[in-house]
């Protein structure tokens, strides 16, 4: 079996075809130039800084495998396997435990060559990844997979991976014309005094598996002081807005939430948009009405969003009015037994 092979090979033995550990010390480089031709038409602008990272902890190998042999740190974000074909790295795949105190793995930059690509190695390497996590101990394994990747996303279902859910980055390139300005009755400003009923709404758009894999954390609905004073500063010198409005039920619990960053400087609108499952269909279209006719008053600069995949009705409104999606990422879960 490839994962018993890969498993039986140290890091430091010389294979000319197969499965072997991944090398801190002479694996950075090679594997960096692999994802940089393998992922070359989907890293985005936080994926592109994170190969730059990668690229230049490559060309200081020495000194990270000598903090690694001391600290460990560096070997557990790295941890993961290889291909080796024709004495050169073609494949990769990273396994990292997700927490120190759960049975959960996450796989991760599964990247295979384009010239050695339709020979079984990604499968191959997927197997390893799989057995190792099961001689750790783990339970499950989780990935990501780009929604527009049939052949990934073919390989996973038949491996026995399960949809979870996921987000899809949404953009228009300028600010669309609409005359629309929905009724909606009730919607008001919020304060960061609010934060709490903001994250209590986006709790509510979480699946039970959603929440499994990665809870939504509480500190990231604060708005720190420092935050809310260059706020006021931007509003102050006519370089953006932050609108942060809600629709509350009668108990004073939010229903639906938006956060609007419009802006007069060169730059890119955002919207972030929160509705309880149940008031989807009611408020999620003339919410993003309610946001672009906001930005009617502002230049036509470029707009752009998140959305979970449950999110339909505000995505079919988007898509309405010219957005795209850029990415779609699926996240997806096996059971290891």
């Amino acid at each position: 079996m490839a994962a018993m092979h890969a498993l039986a090979n140290p890091a430091n033995q010389r294979i000319e075809r197969g499965v072997r550990p991944f090398d801190l010390g002479r694996d950075l480089r090679p594997v960096a130039r692999l994802i940089a031709d393998a992922f070359a038409d989907e890293l985005d602008v936080q994926g592109e800084a994170a190969l730059r990272e990668l690229r230049i902890m490559g060309h200081m190998s020495g000194l990270v495998r000598l903090l690694s042999r001391s600290t460990g740190e560096f070997q557990d974000v790295f941890n993961g396997f290889v291909w080796i074909e024709d004495g050169k790295l073609v494949g990769n795949v990273t396994v990292q435990r997700a927490a120190s105190s759960s049975g959960r793995w996450q796989i991760a930059n599964v990247a295979v060559d384009p010239h050695y690509r339709g020979r079984g190695i990604s499968r191959s390497l997927m197997e390893t990844a799989l057995e190792y996590v099961r001689e750790m101990g783990g339970t499950w394994a989780v990935l990501q997979v780009r929604e527009q990747n049939e052949i990934a996303r073919g390989m996973y279902d038949r491996m026995r991976f399960e949809e979870m859910g996921g987000s899809v980055e949404m953009r228009c390139e300028r600010v669309p014309k609409t005359n629309e300005h929905p009724a909606l009755p009730g919607l008001a400003p919020f304060s960061s005094a609010d934060s709490t009923l903001l994250y209590d709404l986006a709790n509510s758009e979480q699946s039970a598996e959603s929440q499994w894999w990665r809870a939504i954390r509480r500190a990231d609905f604060d708005i720190p002081i420092e935050q809310g004073i260059g706020e006021w500063f931007s509003r102050l010198v006519g370089r953006d807005r932050v609108y942060r409005m809600a629709m509350r039920d009668f108990t004073g619990r939010f229903e639906s939430a938006v956060i609007l960053t419009a802006r007069r400087w060169p730059g890119e609108h955002s919207l972030q948009l929160w509705v309880r499952p149940q008031a989807q269909e009611r408020y999620e279209r003339r919410l993003v009405l309610w946001a672009l006719s906001v930005l009617q008053e502002y230049p036509v600069w470029p707009v752009v969003t998140s959305l979970g995949t449950s999110h339909t009705h505000a995505r079919a409104a988007l898509e309405e009015f010219g957005f795209q999606a850029r990415t779609t990422l699926l996240t997806m879960r096996r059971k290891i037994g």
